[in-house]
């Protein structure tokens, strides 16, 4: 794939993960690319994101791989341990490391890299509608632009992909995660990924996410079902952490940081099934297309994944005909990662006991190849740099 010699002009919705790499991939072929994002500038909430090997070979073939790698930290294990001290998830990431980033910090990466390729960045511009005229497609927000491509990716929660016909309205999960972010002087888990679980109702996580001035950034996660938020607001807090100390006494150093309830933000989390990714001069990429709940810790891997392959389908078969063959090639794997996510999220997300859980999970790690498949299920599927041909990627890492 070498850049285009007919430039498309393309307008992409949401300025998230998916969205930017989108407009980085698909400029770096040649093509203007104009970005519309509802905010007044770039301030993403969110913690620590997990970008499994798959996705760092992604983001290497997108061209930010050295900046991603300065923004981030790695993260060479995700260790699960119930209340019983039985390990019920253990993945090594041994033959390639997953790293740990914060969404503000990935988000800062993929902002400079579009600017620096000429990306049109238009903030506070809301997209109302998305029409079709043809073979054209336009945005309405509030003033109409038309494109040769338009591409929805302004996430988990947004009414256009169902507005066009790509896909049903999103559902919201009835758990979520409580979230904040610590940093400490002295940890024992340095590159670890590491969770602790009491059944399935209580599950405290700790994330390496960044450095800070000489200390370990942690990204801290608590399982609660999105209807009790304003019960554990009113809930005495050092109660609370009295419950979190019980759970896990090694994690003192955040626990004894937490001194009020607003250092945390409630995450909820949506599914978004897409009957198809593309139709005519639409498409849609990212947690738009197939949010899930973050169990795999995929999301990002993905939205960057989506990206690369429909430049690199664009820039071979056109707008129309590279959408619906990106659709083609990226509908079924999606599909197949929501799947495993949602039957994977009452293991870990529930109102029970969980012993059938930790049995079913602490036997199977004794047996013979299930580490190693828990791995490929989540960390090495199809590296993305075996996915796009060696040319896309040669020409994709050009400046």
């Amino acid at each position: 794939m070498m850049p285009n010699s007919n430039p498309l002009s393309i307008g992409i919705v949401g300025a998230g993960t998916a969205g930017l790499a989108g407009a980085i991939a698909l400029a770096r072929a040649g093509h203007a690319v104009t970005v519309f994002e509802k905010h007044a500038s770039l301030s993403p909430l969110g913690a620590g994101l997990l970008i499994q090997p798959q996705g760092i070979a992604a983001l290497d073939a997108l061209g930010v791989g050295a900046a991603f790698h300065a923004a981030s930290v790695p993260v060479t294990r995700l260790l699960g341990t119930s209340h019983r001290d039985w390990i019920l998830v253990d993945i090594p990431y041994d033959e390639r490391e997953a790293r740990g980033v914060s969404r503000a910090a990935l988000s800062q990466v993929l902002v400079e890299a579009a600017l620096a390729l000429g990306v049109r960045l238009r903030y506070g511009c809301k997209v109302d509608r998305i029409t079709v005229e043809g073979a054209r497609a336009s945005v309405h927000a509030p003033d109409t632009s038309s494109f040769d491509l338009v591409v929805i990716a302004d996430g988990a929660a947004s009414s256009l992909p169902a507005q066009v016909g790509l896909s049903v309205a999103s559902t919201v999960y009835r758990w979520g995660a409580l979230w904040a972010m610590f940093d400490v002087a002295d940890w024992e888990g340095q590159a670890l990924l590491e969770q602790r679980y009491r059944g399935t109702r209580q599950m405290f996580g700790l994330m390496p996410t960044a450095r800070v001035d000489g200390k370990l950034r942690l990204s801290m996660f608590w399982s609660l079902p999105c209807a009790d938020y304003a019960v554990w607001q009113a809930r005495p807090l050092q109660e609370w952490k009295d419950e979190l100390r019980a759970l896990w006494p090694q994690a003192a150093p955040v626990i004894d940081q937490i001194v009020r309830h607003e250092q945390f933000t409630l995450a909820t989390y949506r599914h978004a099934r897409a009957k198809r990714l593309a139709d005519g001069p639409v498409c849609v990429i990212g947690d738009a297309a197939h949010a899930m709940s973050p169990q795999l810790g995929l999301g990002s891997t993905l939205a960057v994944q989506d990206a690369l392959a429909l430049a690199n389908a664009v820039c071979r078969h056109g707008p129309i005909a590279g959408a619906a063959a990106y659709s083609k090639e990226r509908l079924c794997a999606v599909r197949n990662y929501q799947m495993l996510s949602r039957v994977l999220t009452p293991c870990f997300q529930a109102a029970g006991s969980g012993l059938w859980r930790d049995l079913m999970f602490a036997a199977g790690l004794k047996l013979p190849g299930i580490q190693r498949l828990m791995y490929r299920s989540i960390a090495a599927p199809v590296a993305a740099d075996k996915k796009i041909p060696p040319d896309a990627v040669e020409a994709l890492r050009r400046e």
